[in-house]
């Protein structure tokens, strides 16, 4: 009976995570709604337009423009507004090209570049965690970048006897002081809303052992 009991909620909570995912569980930008684009959209089919790209290469800050990549939302279809962005990018720097600008874009359009691939296609988010994990490199201090890589490579967990990594990595970032905090803490808290959920399995696969 305990065995029947424990092996239904196995198969429960592995159907509850499978149903979401780190990349697609966290509508952060509600923490932004006090900018007017990030709410139009919110509202929006979701693709990128021309005023979502200028304010994405504006002066505004990174925090802003990634929770605005964020209102653009995914799609079970998939996505290409990674293609839409490199490609108005190419005509501001026409240096550009698809092979160096992992090389010669800046951690910002790095990182931006990278989440908006990351949700185009949230099943394969190898070539974004490439992206991502430059953006990093370029800029090691920004929480942002930190984060968004962060959340991008735990996406590529899939392993169940991994979840708990999802964990532990996304907490590894809340709780580095080094970084500079350029991210609100309200967007941050709801993404650790649903990644704090996975620490569970930090201690679920060693019950799971006992048992058997």
């Amino acid at each position: 009976m305990k065995k029947t009991i424990l092996i239904l909620f196995f198969t429960f909570s592995l159907n509850s995570v499978f149903a979401d995912s780190p990349l697609t569980s966290s509508d952060f930008y509600r923490a932004y709604l006090d900018v007017p684009l990030i709410i139009k959209t919110s509202k929006s089919n979701g693709v990128l337009t021309d005023e979502v790209f200028k304010f994405l290469i504006s002066s505004n800050s990174l925090d802003k423009k990634i929770a605005l990549i964020n209102s653009l939302k995914w799609n079970i279809k998939g996505k290409n507004n990674s293609v839409l962005y490199f490609n108005k990018l190419k005509l501001i720097h026409k240096e550009y090209t698809h092979k160096n600008f992992y090389n010669k874009g800046s951690a910002e359009e790095l990182i931006c570049y990278a989440y908006l691939k990351a949700l185009d296609n949230y099943f394969d988010v190898k070539t974004a965690s490439l992206f991502s994990a430059q953006a990093s490199q370029l800029n090691p201090k920004s929480y942002t970048i930190s984060l968004i890589n962060q959340l991008i490579k735990v996406q590529m967990i899939d392993s169940p006897k991994q979840w708990c990594e999802v964990y532990t990595r996304m907490d590894n970032i809340r709780e580095n002081t080094v970084l500079a905090q350029d991210f609100r803490k309200e967007a941050s808290e709801i993404i650790f809303k649903y990644t704090d959920s996975y620490k569970e399995y930090c201690t679920f696969w060693d019950a799971i052992r006992n048992f058997f």
